[in-house]
């Protein structure tokens, strides 16, 4: 039953999107190639697959891993382990068995849905202590009845990171759930305190129309940026276009932003935003029309976006580059929007986001202008860590002032103007020599340079100084630049203690399909 115009939206999201479904069963909710889902078609499959595992004994408080690449069906089965009142795991799809087996493991997973080519590695990392589940199946039996949901449950984000084993974050569904309601119908003018009236707004408003909304989730769903940016954008009944193949090429997204009419792209930096690029610059090289007519909005999270890449992209068309600071820990610790009319030394500024905050060592806000490395921190649910480990949730999540805050460990300073300066994360400062280096800083640097495509920057031992400043670097194709030039232009901007002692030209730059760079490639690769 349809709640009144004027009551509140559910704080779970099964229940949203069955409010959804219901308000507009025609509407697009999802699309990748030819294929689409309506809402009505959407919920129906979901409560179907729900249906079906319920038969097979899931249910209420069970975790259900998901080791699948993008598609309609991932959001789909999403949507059914929701209301089944059970809990999602998230799984790389790029695991071999014995690294799946750890999550599953760990997350007491009761069955495992996996796209058809990993149902081996399912199997084996399951080792017969989960029901294992090819993608797309279940949807063609009886849908499972809809159900009451009252009450928070868990809602859990394994992060992988680039050492050691993946680390199971808690949170509140309902938290997630009034994140990804709130932040989409903000940027349709609503506010969810107003309730289902504000969803029927949502609602109504063309998606192709001048104020619509079609999002673009480059990113793996497999983890937070794209999965919160799916949710966020289907959460205001704005439809998630996927892309079609099994990679994230520049070619594929500009085709997906042209044939679905994308307004909102979701990238993880320079490394999606690369590839962008060389379709566009491609297109104009060739005299082609521009494929991002309808784009407004990009957002970055997870990685850096640095102002070169930038720039270039507003060199194709007026937008909106939202660029922010977050974690799978929870919160948003900074942000920056740019425009064209944004000038030229803003491009790499950040604020403190709304509540965020950022302390010294002593646990006080860091004084503006001060000169003092504080550590970023936001707040979030109450109870807010690791899964069964509370040796690391006391070194990532602190009480303060009453409030849950989550550090995970991102440095900055904070000017007089309250611009920040972000210097990246404590486990990648490198010490050489007893001196204090800033990867981010010396790669931002060398993304400046116009003969550099891509770069890492990681500390690699040296039996002199204890760490070097290393760095991988990709020219662009038809560039030149050698490493001592490279070394020049970094030591002519910080100082000469900063500059990569050991640099290596690679064809490109690995990096994991978070987008983020593989630091144990980078650092094998300098050591050889």
């Amino acid at each position: 039953m349809t709640p009144l115009p004027d009551a509140p939206l559910p704080d779970d999201l099964a229940t949203h999107f069955e409010l959804v479904a219901d308000i507009a069963p025609d509407r697009l909710a999802v699309t990748r190639g030819d294929e689409s889902l309506t809402w009505g078609a959407f919920e129906d499959s979901a409560a179907r697959l729900a249906g079906w595992l319920a038969g097979q004994g899931v249910g209420d408080g069970d975790r259900v891993a998901m080791m699948a690449r993008n598609s309609p069906d991932y959001l789909v089965a999403l949507f059914a382990i929701w209301k089944l009142r059970a809990t999602m795991v998230n799984v790389n799809y790029r695991y071999r068995a014995e690294e799946a087996a750890y999550v599953l493991a760990d997350a007491n997973a009761k069955a495992v849905i996996a796209d058809p080519d990993l149902l081996d590695v399912a199997r084996a990392a399951s080792a017969g202590t989960a029901l294992v589940v090819r993608l797309g199946d279940g949807t063609d039996g009886p849908a499972l009845p809809r159900t009451q949901r009252e009450g928070d449950r868990e809602w859990l984000l394994y992060t992988g990171g680039t050492t050691g084993n993946p680390k199971a974050v808690v949170g509140s569904h309902a938290e997630r759930c009034r994140t990804a309601q709130s932040g989409t119908l903000r940027s349709l003018g609503l506010d969810r305190a107003d309730g289902v009236d504000a969803l029927r707004a949502a609602l109504a408003v063309d998606p192709q129309g001048p104020d619509g909304i079609v999002w673009l989730p480059a990113p793996p769903l497999m983890h937070g940026t794209g999965l919160y940016s799916a949710l966020g954008a289907l959460a205001a009944g704005a439809p998630v276009a996927l892309l079609p193949g099994r990679g994230t090429s520049g070619e594929d997204m500009a085709a997906t932003i042209d044939r679905h009419g994308v307004t909102d792209l979701t990238i993880v930096g320079d490394a999606f935003a690369l590839r962008l690029l060389d379709a566009l610059d491609a297109d104009a090289a060739a005299g082609r029309p521009p494929r991002i007519a309808r784009l407004r909005r990009i957002r970055s999270i997870g990685a850096v976006w640095s102002p070169a890449v930038k720039r270039r992209l507003l060199t194709h068309a007026d937008l909106a580059l939202h660029d922010s600071i977050a974690a799978s820990e929870g919160g948003l610790y900074a942000v920056s929007v740019v425009t064209r009319a944004t000038p030229d030394d803003r491009l790499g500024g950040f604020e403190l986001a709304p509540n965020a905050r950022l302390l010294d060592g002593n646990g006080s806000d860091v004084v503006p202008g001060s000169g003092v490395v504080g550590l970023l921190a936001a707040p979030v649910v109450a109870g807010a860590g690791y899964a069964g480990d509370p040796e690391k949730t006391a070194g990532a999540f602190r009480d303060l002032d009453g409030v849950r805050l989550s550090i995970p460990g991102d440095m900055a300073r904070l000017g007089a103007d309250g611009r920040l300066e972000l210097l990246g994360r404590g486990s990648s400062v490198i010490n050489t020599g007893g001196e204090k280096v800033y990867a981010d800083e010396v790669e931002i640097v060398l993304r400046e340079h116009p003969a550099v495509r891509d770069v890492v920057v990681v500390g690699v031992p040296d039996p002199m100084y204890g760490s070097v400043v290393g760095a991988v670097v990709a020219l662009e194709k038809g560039r030149e630049a050698t490493p001592d030039t490279l070394r020049d232009f970094v030591s002519a901007r910080l100082a000469s203690y900063k500059k990569p002692r050991r640099l290596l030209l690679a064809p490109e730059v690995e990096r994991l399909a978070s987008g983020k760079a593989d630091l144990r490639w980078a650092r094998d690769q300098l050591r050889s």
